[in-house]
């Protein structure tokens, strides 16, 4: 999905924005380093959750996250959403935060992603 689609996307999630947070692709997209998203992963707070089991089919996945949707799955993480940076109006993982994920990783595109972010740590 590119930056337009995430946004329609986003914005159809009924769920209070203050609740959730970008993680990940979604959130380089946003900031404008990336150019689109795969899906949609978001961190979300308690009450986050609560609002997302009140109105999706939440399905758990074996690594402690949920499927929302076809295009959006979640984890439940206080303190990322609590961390997130505001951009325009959505919050987005903290990029330092994102960064020690990249660089802990071996996935090739995990790896592609860490030097943007490094770049833009280093601006």
């Amino acid at each position: 999905m590119y930056k337009e689609e995430l946004v329609k996307l986003i914005d159809s999630l009924d769920v209070d924005f203050k609740e959730f947070c970008l993680l990940s692709t979604a959130a380089l997209v946003i900031r404008g380093l990336y150019d689109k998203a795969g899906d949609l992963d978001i961190a979300v707070t308690e009450k986050g959750f609560k609002e997302l089991e009140a109105k999706y089919n939440l399905r758990s996945k074996e690594n402690g996250w949920y499927i929302v949707s076809d295009e959006v799955e979640c984890i439940l993480d206080n303190d990322t959403v609590q961390n997130a940076e505001v951009i325009d109006k959505y919050k987005l993982q903290n990029l330092e935060e994102y960064y020690y994920f990249l660089k802990n990783s071996t996935r090739e595109k995990d790896i592609i992603k860490r030097q943007i972010v490094e770049k833009e740590l280093n601006k």
